[in-house]
C-alpha cells in the first residue's frame, strides 16, 4: 500500500547540530596508494586536489582546437610543515600517530600528527573558501599538550610548498615581491600561451596571483619553550582581476582565524541546512557517507550563490569537476552530454540557480554552436560534443569522429532544457533562454537528418561509443523526437515563427525512426545490431529512464537483453541506470544489485571519491558523471519521484517507492518544484512530502499504468492525502 501525502504550510522549523555528523566525517590513517583520489576542493571559482600539483580556475582554458585545456596554475597551497628543533628537522620523522580527515559538512581537509614522545600535536589545514571564493586557504596549529611542561626547550615549524613543475600553461611574471608592509603582497601576473579559437577568443586569459607571503623559500617559524600554541596561516588569491584579487586578500586578513574558517564552514552549513541534504536511516552508515561525499563533490565545483564579490560567468562543470582539467583521463576539463543527462537533474535539487548557470553557460556559447554546424554543412546549433571556453568543437584530436557522430548532445541539451522547465514551471525563463536553444537544436536536428517516407540519423554514434557510424541509434532518434516536440511547445509560447517552421519539426518528430523488433519485442540499438554484441555503457535502456519515452514491456526487454551484453568494465552511471530502470519495473531485487554495482566497485574508501571506471582500471578520478547517475537512481529511482511537463503545467509525479537494503527510510531536505521547498520522506511503499510556496502547481499520485491526479495548489496552504 502506498501511502502518500502533501501539506502546503506556511514556514518550517530546522534544528541545527552542534557537531559533525559520523556521516560528514571521513577519517583515515592512510592515504590512497593513487593520490589522485585524494578529495578534490572547489567553491566554483578556484579548485584542487589535496596533495596535487594544480590549482585551476573557472573559465580558464589554454590551448587551440582540440588541445584546449584547463590552464594549470602551480598548486602554492600545497604546503607542509616539519617540526624541528635546533638540531634540525630530524625529530619529524618522531610521530607515533597520524590521522586524515575531511569533514564534507565543513567543507575542509585537515590533516594531524602527533610526537607522543614530546607530547606535542601539528595539525594542518586547507580549504578553498566558499564565501570569499577568490581565496585558498592554509591553517597550521601546533600545540602541546596539557600534560607537557612549558619549559623545555623551543621548536621550529619548517613550511614548505610543493606546487609541482612549473606551469607549461602559463608565463608568469612578478609584479611585485612583497615586503608585506602596508599591504604590499606578492603578485603574480599569469598569461596563458595559446588561444582556442581566435575567431572566438582574441586575446588570452589574464590572471592575478596575491600572496599573504612568500614562501619560495621554506619559512621556518620558532615556537618558543613557553608558549602552549602557535597558529599560523597562508591565504593565497586569485581572480582575473587584480583589484579583486586584491579586495579579497585584504578582507581576509581583517578576520581572525576563527572567523575565517567560520565563515567557510558557515557558507557550506547553510547549504546542507537550507539547500539540500540526504539523510540515510538505517543500517547504512557507509551509504550516507558515499552519498553525502557525492553531494559535496558535486556542489563544490558549483559557484556559491553568496560570496564576497560578485561572481563570473560560469565556465561549465565538466565530469571531473574544477579541481581537475590538464589530464586526458580529467577529459581537459571539458563540458559534455554528462552535464544534462547527468548531473543537471541533481543539480536542479540543489538550487535552481545553479542550473540555471549550467544552463546559461550553453546558452552563452549558442554563437559557438552555429559556428559548429555552419563548418559541417548544416542549420541552426550543433552543440560541441566537447566544449570549453569558446563554444566550439575542442574534442581531443584522437577521437574526431566522436564529435562528428554523436550528435545526440544537442537534443540531450534540449531534453535538460524541458526538465528544467517542468520542474520550475518557470515561463520567463523558457522564453528567455530555453527557446532559443530549443529552437536551432530543433533546425540542426532537421537540417541533419535524411527523409523520404521516413525519416533517419545516418552515420552516428550513440552512448555506446564502441559502435560507430551506425545508422538510427535509437537513443539518438528518441532524445531527438523529444527535442522537436518541446521545440514546437516552446515556440507556441514563445514565438511568433511561421507556422511552416513548427511543420517542419513536427513532421521530422512524426517520421524519425525508432528501430523495434516486432518478433523479439525489443529495441535494436542501431540499424544492423547483432545479438550478442557487447556494448559500452547505457544508451537504449536510457528509453525509459531518463527520458520516459518508452515505458512499456518493450523496455522491459530492453533491460534483459543488455544487461547480459554490457561491458563490465563500463562508466559507473550505467549500472546507476539500470537499477533505476529496474525500480520502475518493480523488480526489486534486480534493482538493488546494480544499484550495489553502480558504486561499490568505484568508490575509494577513503575519501569515496569516484572512479570513471572499476576500481583496479586506468579511468578518471572525482567522476561527477558517476556521482550524478548514482544519485538520480537513488532520488529519482528508489524515491519514485518526476517532473513531466502536462500541457501548460508542470506535475510532480510520484510512484510507488523503494529503499535499498539496509535502509529504512530516506527523508530529502529539499526538494524544489514550482515555486515550493519540499521536505520529502520514503521508505517502502510509503512518501510523505511536506511543501511551502504558492503558484500553479499540479500533483499526480501513479500506481502501475493509472494517474490520479491530486489537486492543485493556490494561494495559501493546500493539503492533499491519497492512499494506495
Amino acid at each position: 500500500m502506498l501511502n502518500l501525502s502533501f501539506v502546503f504550510v506556511i514556514c518550517l522549523i530546522e534544528s541545527v547540530t552542534a557537531s559533525t555528523p559520523d556521516a560528514y566525517i571521513l577519517r583515515t590513517q592512510s592515504l590512497p596508494a593513487d593520490l589522485n583520489f585524494m578529495p578534490s576542493l572547489s567553491n566554483g571559482h578556484l579548485g584542487y586536489t589535496v596533495f596535487g600539483d594544480a590549482i585551476f580556475m573557472n573559465g580558464v582554458y589554454n590551448g587551440a582546437g582540440g588541445n584546449s585545456r584547463r590552464a594549470r596554475i602551480p598548486n602554492w597551497i600545497n604546503i607542509t610543515a616539519e617540526l624541528c628543533d635546533p638540531t634540525g628537522c630530524q625529530i619529524n620523522n618522531a610521530h607515533t600517530d597520524v590521522g586524515y580527515e575531511m569533514d564534507i559538512r565543513g567543507g575542509y581537509f585537515k590533516y594531524r600528527k602527533e610526537y607522543s614522545s614530546l607530547g606535542l600535536t601539528l595539525e594542518q589545514r586547507t580549504y578553498p573558501h566558499r564565501y570569499y571564493n577568490r581565496a585558498l586557504v592554509y591553517e597550521l596549529l601546533a600545540y602541546r599538550n596539557t600534560s607537557t611542561p612549558l619549559n623545555l626547550h623551543s621548536q621550529y615549524l619548517k613550511l614548505s610548498q610543493h606546487p609541482g613543475t612549473a606551469s607549461d600553461a602559463f608565463d608568469f611574471e612578478v609584479l611585485n615581491n612583497g615586503s608585506f608592509a602596508l599591504e604590499d603582497y606578492r603578485i603574480l601576473r599569469g598569461v596563458t600561451k595559446v588561444v582556442e579559437l581566435q575567431q572566438f577568443q582574441p586575446n588570452p586569459h589574464e590572471i592575478y596571483v596575491i600572496f599573504s607571503e612568500s614562501l619560495e623559500q621554506p619559512r621556518v617559524l620558532h615556537w618558543p619553550a613557553g608558549q602552549r600554541e602557535l597558529r599560523h596561516r597562508i591565504i593565497i588569491c586569485l581572480d582575473r582581476e587584480q583589484s579583486v584579487a586584491r579586495k579579497e586578500m585584504q578582507d581576509m586578513l581583517k578576520l581572525s582565524p576563527d572567523a575565517m574558517l567560520q565563515s567557510h564552514i558557515d557558507a557550506w552549513t547553510d547549504f546542507w541546512d537550507k539547500q539540500f541534504s540526504i539523510e540515510i536511516i538505517g543500517n547504512a552508515l557507509e551509504l550516507s557517507r558515499i552519498v553525502n561525499a557525492g553531494i559535496f563533490y558535486m556542489a563544490s565545483s558549483l559557484p556559491a550563490l553568496s560570496s564576497n564579490q560578485a561572481n563570473e560567468a560560469y565556465g561549465g562543470l565538466s565530469p571531473t569537476g574544477l579541481a581537475r582539467g590538464n589530464l586526458d583521463a580529467d577529459y581537459e576539463g571539458h563540458s559534455f552530454w554528462d552535464t544534462e543527462i547527468w548531473m543537471l537533474p541533481v543539480v536542479t535539487q540543489f538550487n535552481y540557480e545553479f542550473s540555471k548557470q549550467l544552463l546559461d553557460y550553453r546558452y552563452n556559447h549558442l554563437e559557438g554552436a552555429r559556428y559548429n554546424a555552419r563548418i559541417m554543412g548544416n542549420r541552426g546549433a550543433r552543440f560541441p560534443w566537447e566544449s570549453a571556453f569558446t563554444g566550439t568543437e575542442v574534442i581531443n584530436p584522437c577521437c574526431v569522429e566522436i564529435a562528428q557522430q554523436e550528435i545526440h548532445i544537442s537534443p540531450d541539451i534540449s531534453f535538460g532544457l524541458q526538465k528544467f522547465f517542468a520542474q520550475t514551471n518557470d515561463y520567463a525563463w523558457l522564453c528567455q533562454r530555453a527557446w532559443p536553444i530549443a529552437a536551432d537544436v530543433a533546425e540542426f536536428l532537421v537540417s541533419r537528418s535524411a527523409c523520404e517516407d521516413t525519416c533517419h540519423f545516418l552515420n552516428v554514434m550513440g552512448p555506446d561509443e564502441d559502435h560507430s557510424d551506425v545508422n538510427d541509434n535509437v537513443y539518438t532518434n528518441a532524445v531527438a523526437k523529444i527535442a522537436l516536440d518541446f521545440a514546437v511547445w516552446a515556440g507556441s509560447k514563445c514565438s511568433n515563427s511561421s507556422t511552416e517552421t513548427f511543420e517542419q519539426w513536427r513532421q521530422l518528430r512524426d517520421k524519425l525512426v525508432i528501430l523495434h523488433d516486432a518478433q523479439l519485442d525489443y529495441h535494436p540499438q542501431h540499424s544492423g545490431y547483432t545479438l550478442g554484441e557487447t556494448v559500452k555503457q547505457a544508451d537504449t535502456i536510457l528509453l525509459g529512464y531518463p527520458l520516459q519515452f518508452d515505458t512499456s514491456s518493450t523496455h522491459l526487454n530492453d533491460l534483459q537483453y543488455y544487461a547480459n551484453v554490457t561491458r563490465a568494465t563500463g562508466p559507473a552511471m550505467t549500472w546507476s541506470m539500470f537499477a533505476a530502470n529496474y525500480l520502475s519495473t518493480k523488480q526489486d531485487w534486480r534493482a538493488h544489485e546494480y544499484f550495489a554495482r553502480g558504486y561499490q566497485n568505484y568508490v575509494h574508501k577513503e575519501f569515496k571519491v569516484w572512479s570513471e571506471v572499476p576500481i583496479g582500471y586506468n579511468g578518471s578520478a572525482n567522476f561527477l558523471t558517476g556521482i550524478g547517475g548514482f544519485l538520480q537512481s537513488l532520488i529519482f529511482g528508489y524515491g519514485g519521484l518526476n517532473f513531466a511537463r502536462a500541457g501548460d503545467t508542470s506535475q510532480l509525479q510520484l510512484s510507488t517507492p523503494n529503499v535499498p537494503p539496509d535502509v529504512q527510510q530516506v527523508l530529502i531536505k529539499y526538494i524544489k518544484f514550482a515555486q515550493s521547498n519540499c521536505t520529502w520522506t520514503f521508505q517502502y511503499s510509503s512518501s510523505n512530502m511536506i511543501c511551502t510556496g504558492q503558484g500553479n502547481q499540479s500533483f499526480e499520485l501513479l500506481q502501475g499504468n493509472q494517474r490520479k491526479p491530486l489537486g492543485h495548489s493556490f494561494n495559501g496552504m493546500f493539503i492533499c492525502t491519497a492512499l494506495a
